[in-house]
């Protein structure tokens, strides 16, 4: 007998199969993306948080359905409010910036403040450089310098980075360059370019630290590898000159060269004059005019020094060369025009700490089961402890009403079960 009343739980739950969680991410990872969102809107509608924030994002994304940045706004609050630390600083990023809605400073710092409360790091972070530059609130480096702290203690990078920028200089707390070190080293350890190359350039002139070349070019070496034009000319000018290290200027001039490209005005200069000397590279007085040429625009430190030594090469050039030389000069300018900044990493669904909570899971199952029509939210309440009880009765199982490990397991079998029935009378 109880075998048949669990048939005819199976057969009842044929029609709710789409509200799965677990069938929603697997068809999200697959690309199948309106498919997970008609698995994940029913659970969303119940109040799953999970749920709710990957409709968000899919509604952000156009993933599966028409991007709607107001049906996302509706999604996340409705998530926010709840208590979800990820959406909350989601919505903060979205009215900060005016992603598909109208910027609202108030609103992005409310939802700050909520995330940050929770201990989310990137929103104690943006907190930290809404204070240091007043983006969003009067400027006040002391509180700047405390969100940072509160995110540099859990791990952002950036923050720690920053922190220890403040404590570099003496903005917002007392002047301390062994701290400053301390927080450089956290976040180069954790691969962030800027500390990297600060870190990099204690080590190169010695400032709190042992003066010591070959760590100042190891940290250079690796922010140069990431893409930092700072840490690429720093590292071709130690190079160049040999401070403390053999000099290696054909190295020198390939770092000059990727970071000239990048728009920095010293390489550029630095570039221009290994061309026109033969350094490391064979002597051409029209690229290095070129090169010249663009360190001299004003805006940059360096264009003084440019600029006269543009002139200085220009008595040396003929007029065909001089010409040649801004012909170059305007093609370099068009590509590094064309050069645009990555966009940043897009808001996607994603397998939340939810996924290993067992009320959570539990409750999913019940739903999956038809046997739940509640909200998934990981409260145990009256009708979580009855829908449990239901499924006890049928399959045999001791009736407490309580979520537990070796219900969760029977839950899955019945799950199975279901897949396997289904699958058979699929068959001709």
């Amino acid at each position: 007998m109880k075998a048949l009343v669990l048939a005819a739980l199976v057969m009842f739950a044929a029609g709710t199969a789409r509200a799965d969680f677990a069938a929603g991410w697997a068809a999200y990872e697959d690309g199948a993306y309106e498919q997970a969102l008609d698995a994940w809107l029913p659970l969303a509608r119940r109040g799953d948080l999970d749920a709710t924030y990957n409709v968000a994002a899919l509604y952000e994304n156009g993933l599966g359905v028409a991007a709607n940045p107001d049906r996302a706004v509706d999604w996340y609050t409705r998530a926010a409010e709840r208590g979800l630390a990820l959406a909350q600083y989601r919505l903060a990023r979205i009215f900060e910036a005016g992603l598909g809605v109208a910027p609202d400073p108030e609103k992005a710092l409310s939802w700050y403040l909520e995330a940050a409360g929770q201990g989310r790091a990137e929103a104690q972070f943006n907190l930290g450089v809404a204070f240091e530059t007043g983006g969003l609130v009067a400027p006040d480096i002391g509180l700047a310098a405390r969100w940072y702290r509160a995110a540099a203690i859990g791990g952002l990078p950036e923050a720690q980075f920053n922190l220890g920028r403040l404590y570099f200089d003496g903005l917002g707390v007392t002047k301390d360059l062994g701290v400053a070190v301390e927080w450089y080293t956290r976040a180069a350890r954790a691969g962030f370019a800027r500390a990297q190359t600060n870190l990099g350039y204690m080590y190169e002139k010695g400032i709190h630290v042992p003066q010591d070349t070959a760590r100042a070019i190891a940290w250079y070496r690796k922010a140069a590898e990431h893409g930092y034009a700072v840490a690429q000319t720093n590292l071709g000018v130690v190079l160049s000159f040999g401070f403390g290290a053999d000099r290696d200027y054909a190295e020198a001039a390939r770092w000059y060269r990727v970071a000239a490209g990048l728009g920095n005005a010293e390489a550029q200069a630095n570039l221009a004059f290994l061309l026109a000397n033969g350094l490391g590279v064979e002597r051409d007085f029209v690229a290095a005019y070129a090169w010249a040429a663009l360190a001299a625009e004003p805006g940059a430190a360096e264009a003084p020094t440019a600029r006269e030594y543009r002139d200085r090469l220009a008595e040396w050039l003929s007029a065909d060369q001089r010409a040649a030389g801004e012909r170059r000069a305007e093609e370099l300018r068009a590509n590094l025009a064309g050069e645009t900044v990555a966009p940043g990493p897009r808001t996607l669904p994603r397998e939340t700490a939810a996924l290993g909570r067992l009320d959570l899971a539990v409750q999913r199952r019940l739903v999956a089961l038809g046997l739940y029509a509640g909200a998934v939210d990981g409260i145990v309440g009256p009708g979580t402890t009855e829908a449990i009880r239901a499924f006890q009765r049928a399959t045999g199982l001791k009736v407490d009403g309580r979520p537990s490990p070796a219900l969760l397991d029977r839950l899955d079998a019945a799950l199975g079960e279901r897949a396997r029935r289904m699958a058979d009378e699929s068959l001709p």
